[in-house]
């Protein structure tokens, strides 16, 4: 059993102090859990800087503290509409990422009363595409993210953004081979969903009293486990579910695969926070960049299946030359999902420079797979 993320949410990142806690925090929780039996894969922080203006003088030199105290991930937080400083922020998020190797951001681009910011998306659509023509393969976007509905707390980047009382921390789970585990040999998909909610709440209670016991050592709060299955390379998501679908992933069946695969999740007597939906992360999956490679499913399939799953379109690679309108018509097509059901969705797209549908990526990175561009 794997941890993908222990995440540590403080209030202000640039206070010396609250950085350097949550370094020693995240160092002393991954020795405890590894301890415990547990591989932990990455620990990460997150803040909310986006509430007042900050020079991007200051905002890039967080890149050279997190570095100096061996944080690898520090999420900056959401922008949120609305604001006063919304639209300063907005042109700031471009060399925050493009300028730095470890810093994550997010707009949020729907409003608390409910309507898609329109002026918003336009400006993320603008945002997406500088990143992607000023990173090398647009491999920034990795970074950046659109978020429709999300809530704060959430230990799996880029979604994270702290809003707390106080400093906190969660945990996001592999959990892969829960699902492979529970869906294999299965006589049905009920049998396999039974099983899964077993495994989960057997290991979910040992997470759970360990995270309780860090808490109270060092008086942080423990905001829950976010049990979204985290696929990555060859822990596929796509290739647990092909135990219960009669063919491939994308074929008929997958929507209730997926449906029963979230409403189980969401039933776990655990302590849940962020998503604890079916991730599908197109990029960082083998198995599902293969059945997209192969067209078992595509862009309006994943837009489906967002209906009944956790975190809407993550990494998608799209043509180089998609336009601004283009990108915006999609962040709002995601946007207007989450409204209407009422739940978190986020997109990360890839324009991919030089690429058009049916192009091979050529990323050459520890976390991501390589598959065909999507056309959208």
């Amino acid at each position: 059993m794997k941890i993908r993320t222990i995440t540590t949410g403080i209030p202000l990142p640039f206070a010396p102090y609250q950085l350097e806690r949550a370094a020693k925090f995240n160092a002393a929780a991954q020795t405890y859990f590894e301890s415990n039996g547990y591989e932990v894969q990455t620990t990460r922080v997150s803040s909310q800087i986006w509430d007042e203006a900050r020079d991007i003088d200051a905002i890039l030199g967080l890149e050279s503290r997190a570095q100096a105290l061996g944080i690898d991930f520090l999420n900056l937080g959401t922008i949120l509409p609305g604001k006063r400083s919304t639209k300063t922020h907005l042109a700031q998020v471009v060399d925050a990422i493009v300028q730095t190797e470890r810093l994550f951001a997010t707009v949020t681009v729907t409003t608390q009363s409910g309507d898609v910011a329109s002026e918003i998306t336009k400006s993320t659509a603008d945002i997406i595409q500088q990143i992607a023509h000023r990173t090398d393969a647009g491999y920034g976007n990795l970074r950046f993210a659109a978020l429709m509905n999300c809530p704060p707390n959430t230990p799996f980047f880029p979604a994270a953004y702290w809003q707390d009382t106080r400093t906190n921390f969660g945990i996001g789970w592999q959990a892969v081979d829960l699902v492979n585990q529970a869906f294999t040999d299965a006589q049905n998909l009920e049998t396999a969903l039974q099983n899964l909610k077993i495994l989960m709440e057997t290991e979910g209670q040992k997470i759970v009293e360990l995270a309780e016991v860090l808490a109270r050592e060092w008086g942080i709060k423990f905001v829950g486990i976010d049990v979204s299955p985290a696929p990555m390379g060859d822990e596929s998501i796509a290739y647990a579910m092909e135990q219960q679908l009669p063919a491939y992933f994308g074929e008929r069946g997958t929507l209730t695969v997926a449906a029963g695969l979230t409403r189980t999740l969401r039933s776990l007597d655990l302590p849940l926070c962020g998503y604890s939906g079916l991730m599908l992360p197109v990029l960082e999956d083998v198995g599902l960049g293969r059945r997209s490679e192969s067209g078992y499913f595509n862009l309006d399939s994943l837009l489906l299946y967002s209906t009944v799953c956790g975190t809407g379109l993550d990494t998608i690679p799209i043509p180089g030359d998609a336009s601004n309108a283009q990108l915006a018509a999609i962040l709002t097509d995601v946007a207007t999902l989450s409204i209407r059901l009422s739940k978190p969705l986020s997109v990360r797209l890839f324009p991919v420079p030089g690429r058009k549908a049916g192009d091979m990526t050529q990323f050459q990175s520890p976390y991501l797979t390589n598959t065909t561009v999507m056309p959208i």
